[in-house]
């Protein structure tokens, strides 16, 4: 397999894709599926979500934010830490973010596999990603969309996919992703990076070390038909 890491928004349109976005909806999308969620809409623009949530009703979640900020007429921030908490079970999720959605809205329309892969996640994905048996796969990065900014977490985050992947035929930045995810000091630094200084200014410091957990769940969230759901990687 053929395994390349894209650092922010592809370009070009690719047919199988992992989504990366460490700090949270990586780790949130997760959390929610594995406290039961049903599935999860995702949804780019606030007020297409808005109009969403009043056509299914009052049952289902809204739950997002812009720019760490949890939207008006929203139920939950995408905080995974609230997400643990929440009562999610049996309920229908609409799901808007800064930086993640963006990307899989971008691409789910052509994409023949979209999957979110994160730390919390990074064995299940790997496993989920050999057992598909493709020929190609490309792992994105998202970084700050709004800012086209590399972010240094989600390139840890892919790095530890890659990394977990063993044996694979590597690009340039794919094997640029699994030498920082490898280096010894890595968690600290993600620590000091620009979007965990940013969450603790604005109150989400709890998140960050939920987010940086490796291997705890076997959840994969995978696109189908239009909707994120869970599928459970077992050994």
């Amino acid at each position: 397999m053929r395994v390349d890491v894209v650092l922010g928004p592809p370009k070009e349109p690719a047919e199988n894709l992992v989504v990366v976005d460490i700090f949270r909806s990586s780790t949130s999308l997760v959390k929610a599926l594995e406290n039961g969620a049903v599935e999860i809409i995702p949804c780019n623009s606030l007020d297409k979500a808005r109009i969403l949530r009043r056509r299914l009703g009052e049952q289902v979640l809204l739950v997002g934010e812009r720019m760490g900020i949890t939207p008006r007429e929203f139920d939950l921030n995408i905080s995974p830490s609230l997400l643990i908490r929440a009562r999610v079970e049996g309920r229908r999720i609409i799901y808007c973010s800064t930086n993640l959605i963006r990307v899989v809205s971008r691409h789910m329309n052509h994409a023949k596999h979209l999957i979110i892969g994160g730390l919390v996640n990074a064995s299940a994905v790997a496993k989920y990603l050999k057992r598909l048996g493709l020929d190609s796969v490309s792992i994105i990065a998202c970084g700050h969309i709004p800012d086209k900014l590399v972010s240094l977490e989600d390139v840890i985050g892919a790095g530890a996919i890659v990394s977990r992947l063993g044996e694979e035929e590597l690009s340039d930045t794919a094997l640029l992703a699994k030498l920082a995810y490898e280096n010894e000091d890595w968690r600290s630094l993600v620590l000091q990076s620009r979007t965990a200084r940013y969450l603790r200014e604005i109150g989400w410091g709890m998140d960050l070390e939920l987010c940086l957990m490796e291997d705890v769940s076997n959840i994969v969230p995978i696109l189908s038909n239009g909707v994120i759901k869970g599928v459970r990687v077992e050994e």
